[in-house]
């Protein structure tokens, strides 16, 4: 866009972010508590039956920060508890990993998803751990690395151990801590240490599990045992670590030594900085302990008090927490929040959360605490049953947040008059998803391990979200009290054991026998059964005669999936509300209002409702994982808003409601420049419809348009739609830019962005006018063109604010006529390449900074009509939009993109935008017009540019400011500006 964008774009992130005007509403934050002074006598610690033979781990540790280097030496004693001799121990040495070159696009995009860069999270080096010598007893021993899974150590032993022997190995290692987010390194001030030591895989009568290392979430799968660390580090590192610090000593030089105690525990983990604030309260026998950096004191107080609310809650529902200290730490991982034993590590992007988003930070402490039940006291096979802890937690927390914030309670509350800024509702957010991920076909037993699963879309749909809502149905099924006394049973049999979901059906089946928990369980969760009650018909009879107040109305219910759960239904009336059971183990009943009386997968309900009804609604609290909710209710429902400022937010799936239709309506401005009033109405994953009017500074004209799609459609990963915009009046001359298309689209890969169009597809048009597609500006005004065509595009650059690496292919070729609709007879092709490569560290030029090439043309004929474009913010930048039309162009683009300003971070707004990298941009677009048997002059572009990295909310979004200035040479004129968003290939 030109220079009269800019003013746009920068009132769209100004209106974004207006949070430091007026706080946030909400609880307040703790009062100050002194810094701790890392060891404090601790109160009594709970009792647990802690199993015999558990591993023992003894670890000698030195961190050099400024060094980047771990040095260890871990003496591990394994006592044979199967009923097998043992031959060999097996390590899990999950520093050694190394991405694959196969896999590195699909990391890319994962964390892509995450709002991270691989130059910031992605270690290319690997194998950062060095094991130097391993000693059994006090010789040395052989040992090798598993070749197909380099991050399994295997050390034969000279002797097999029979049931219930022991072997003592000692293993002297050193670690490289890369300068990136991940589970070990160093960034920012911050050392993380987790899954960071040689640690035994988990062993019984079938031998050794190796199971192997899954970057993009947690495969862990290991025996919780005893450990005792002294950690040599410098003396103003503040620790938080597993365990409790024991004792603290100065050593020379600057240094201190720790000794730390974790007995027993799932894992060893640990972060330490010296920057660290900290905060501590003792609630009930634990003292709770948050670090967090000064800049941040506001979440580490809500952190401090979230943590504080929920041990209570979680020792009243299960039993008591294992350990007499907790602590909270931030890190750098890319993932929001992190379980270790007796830690939990929060997200630097999530401590730096603006006011507005402190029910966020209270959902993530909520959720990470409950894995020190549910992972550290109670184990479970990560890899291979990631429900078993992931499930059970996502409904715990799902209850908390119930009973704090109401069902589908906001997660972003914005302050006093800015209530119109987006915000999701927590389950909407969290079933959004889901449902989204079954209409693109997905499908399967959340009982499966990762490496069935995939990815994290799968993942999160079947082990969290699913298998969340299973475990709530079994909530609905038992009721709370019940419900509480099965997980404190199962969390005092199984401490610190492994919880297998084959023990877990076992133990419901024998907790309810009556319950016909095999076959629940055998179809939600070994099978992909599912349940669907629909409201097929609803008669109201006139006012009783007796009572005025009470009319007669029966409800007519049908059970269309394989699931029969039990459910209620709601008659809510303006005076009052009558709920009704539905037993489905019953044929006929009555209740007090209402009688129910079964046929067969039928059910009719005959109530005397007090009132006239407004609304019948089965599953009114939506306590079932319902295959169709939008037919659980009589009269459909909207969720809408009117709001001053209509975002890309407000309109992207995630910020939709997801059992219902939602409107939003307001002025807007957009990705595209266009500013003005906009409406926008769907029905999340199956349709949307949008409509606008206003301005587009680009193209100096006054528009109104409108876009419609339906999703999966003729099939999951389809959609099929219009989109059309004309341009009603050009504020410099009588050119007007109008058009649109009907289309066919087969989405291959869907963005991740609010703001990016899909990165692979193909699609199938019929197009009029002059602007087929939102941004097609590359086609004169000349001629009204009327065509059908192809296109396809295949964009494998990562990320896709920002690209370090990857490539874009796009092809688009049309043929127009009179019959249908073109002024013209014309055939069209036009398509681009680009190219971004890191530069090579070698070649000693600025770090972090990459090429970009690019190859773009265009074809038409007859060549006496002007088809084409050669100048614009996304083609030749030294030309406006109006300079060198042609029939065919051709054009070539050279960008070296550098770092200015690394590491930023600056927040404004209450943290609402953050800056992280300024880069600069030198460029050079050279490119040809042709037109009518002439070649145009050839025009040279060099110019320069600059790139604001940003985020918004934290990790919500990430986007790339872009101003770009150039100069023409070989025709007349002075500089031209543009200013967008991302890069321009």
């Amino acid at each position: 866009m030109q220079f009269p964008a800019l003013i746009v774009v920068g009132l769209a992130i100004v209106l974004s972010g207006l949070a430091p005007v007026v706080r946030a509403q909400g609880p307040p934050p703790s009062p100050q508590t002194l810094p701790s002074p890392q060891i404090l006598p601790t109160p009594q610690r709970p009792e647990f039956v802690v199993p015999s033979g558990l591993p023992r781990y003894d670890l000698a540790v030195r961190i050099d920060p400024a060094g980047r280097k771990v040095k260890a030496r871990e003496r591990v004693v394994f006592t044979n508890r199967s009923k097998v001799s043992v031959s060999e121990l097996v390590f899990h040495v999950y520093p050694r990993y190394k991405v694959p070159d196969k896999d590195r696009k699909k990391l890319a995009k994962t964390m892509e998803v995450l709002r991270l860069s691989p130059e910031e999270a992605m270690d290319t080096v690997g194998e950062r751990m060095q094991v130097a010598h391993v000693f059994l007893g006090n010789r040395s021993a052989r040992f090798d690395f598993d070749p197909r899974d380099g991050t399994i150590l295997v050390v034969p032993l000279v002797e097999k151990v029979p049931p219930g022997g022991r072997a003592v190995a000692v293993i002297d290692f050193t670690i490289d801590l890369p300068e990136q987010w991940g589970r070990w390194g160093n960034h920012q001030g911050i050392t993380y240490l987790l899954n960071w030591y040689p640690v035994l895989a988990h062993h019984d009568d079938r031998g050794w599990a190796r199971t192997p290392f899954v970057p993009w979430h947690q495969p862990w799968y290991q025996e919780a045992g005893h450990y005792t660390v002294l950690v040599d580090l410098p003396a103003g590192q503040v620790v938080a670590s597993s365990g409790r610090i024991t004792r603290r000593q100065d050593g020379a030089n600057g240094w201190q030594r720790l000794t730390i105690k974790a007995s027993p525990a799932r894992d060893f983990a640990l972060v330490c900085s010296n920057r660290f604030q900290t905060l501590e309260r003792t609630v009930g026998s634990t003292l709770v302990r948050v670090h967090g950096f000064p800049e941040n004191a506001g979440n580490t107080r809500r952190a401090l008090d979230y943590a504080c609310e929920v041990i209570p809650l979680y020792e009243k529902w299960f039993g008591p927490y294992c350990d007499t200290e907790f602590e909270i730490a931030p890190s750098f991982f890319g993932w929001n929040g992190n379980e270790c034993s007796g830690l939990v590590l929060i997200d630097d992007r999530v401590m730096r959360l603006p006011t507005a988003g402190q029910r966020y930070l209270d959902h993530l402490v909520t959720h990470e605490t409950c894995h020190q039940w549910w992972w550290n006291t109670v184990g479970t096979n990560g890899y291979a049953e990631t429900f078993m802890d992931e499930g059970l937690v996502n409904c715990f927390t799902a209850l908390r947040l119930d009973a704090k914030y109401g069902r589908n309670g906001p997660l972003i509350t914005w302050p006093k008059g800015l209530s119109w800024m987006p915000t999701i509702g927590r389950e909407d957010l969290r079933l959004a998803g889901y449902y989204g991920w079954r209409r693109k076909g997905g499908s399967g037993p959340i009982i499966q391990d990762l490496g069935a699963m995939g990815n994290l879309n799968t993942l999160f749909s079947l082990a969290y979200d699913r298998g969340g809502k299973v475990v709530e149905m079994i909530h609905n099924r038992l009721g709370e009290v019940r419900f509480f006394a099965f997980f404190h049973k199962l969390y005092t049999d199984y401490s610190y054991k492994t919880l297998y979901y084959a023990d877990f059906k076992r133990e419901l089946i024998a907790f309810d026998p009556k319950g016909d928990w095999g076959r629940f369980l055998e179809n939600w969760v070994e099978k992909h059964s599912e349940t669907d009650w629909a409201v097929q018909h609803v008669q109201v009879g006139p006012a009783s005669k007796t009572d005025a107040d009470v009319r007669q109305v029966t409800v007519e219910l049908e059970q269309r999936g394989q699931m029969t759960e039990p459910t209620v239904v709601l008659c809510r009336c303006p005076d009052g509300e009558l709920r009704v059971p539905i037993w489905p183990d019953r044929q006929s009943y009555e209740v007090p209002g209402a009688q129910v009386q079964r046929q067969g997968k039928r059910w009719v309900v005959t109530m005397d409702a007090p009132g006239q009804p407004s609304q019948i609604e089965v599953d009114p609290d939506h306590a079932l994982l319902d295959a169709q909710p939008d037919n659980n209710r009589w009269k459909p429902e909207i969720s809408w808003r009117l709001t001053p400022l209509v975002s890309p937010l407000d309109l992207s799936p995630q910020f939709q409601a997801y059992d219902r239709v939602s409107l939003v309506a307001g002025p807007f401005v957009d990705q595209y420049a266009r500013a003005g009033f906009k409406t926008g109405v769907q029905r999340v994953n199956n349709w949307q419809v949008i409509g606008w009017a206003g301005t587009e500074p680009a193209l100096r004209e006054a528009i109104f348009g409108g876009e419609a799609t339906l999703f999966h459609t003729p099939a999951a990963g389809w959609a099929t739609g219009f989109f059309y915009e004309e341009g009603l009046y050009n504020f410099y001359n009588d050119k007007r830019h109008s058009g649109g298309r009907f289309f066919l689209r087969r989405r291959l890969l869907e963005s991740s962005s609010f703001i990016v169009d899909d990165p692979v597809f193909y699609e199938f048009y019929y197009g009029l006018g002059n602007e087929f597609w939102p941004g097609d500006d590359g086609r004169p005004v000349e001629q009204y063109l009327g065509a059908v065509g192809a296109r396809y595009r295949q964009n494998t650059q990562f990320p896709y604010w920002d690209p370090v690496q990857g490539e874009i292919f796009e092809i688009a070729a049309e043929y127009g006529n009179a019959l249908l609709g073109s002024k013209l007879d014309y055939a069209r092709v036009v398509g681009q390449y680009g190219l971004v490569r890191k530069v090579p560290e070698s070649w000693g030029i600025l770090p972090n900074s990459r090429f970009a090439l690019r190859a773009y043309g265009g074809w038409s004929w007859p060549d006496s009509a002007s088809l084409f474009r050669l100048g614009g913010g996304q083609r030749l930048r030294a030309l406006d939009l109006t300079s060198q039309e042609g029939s065919s162009v051709w054009l070539m683009t050279a960008e070296w993109r550098f770092p200015i300003w690394r590491e930023i971070n600056r927040d404004v707004l209450d943290h609402t935008l953050s800056f992280r990298h300024l880069y600069g941009a030198a460029f050079y677009d050279v490119g040809q017009s042709y037109l009518k048997g002439h070649w145009g002059p050839v025009v040279h572009g060099p110019g320069f540019g600059f790139r604001w990295d940003v985020l918004l909310f934290s990790f919500l979004e990430r986007a790339t400011l872009r101003c770009d200035i150039a100069q023409p040479i070989g025709v007349r004129g002075g500089p031209v500006i543009w200013f967008g968003i991302n890069q321009v290939f």
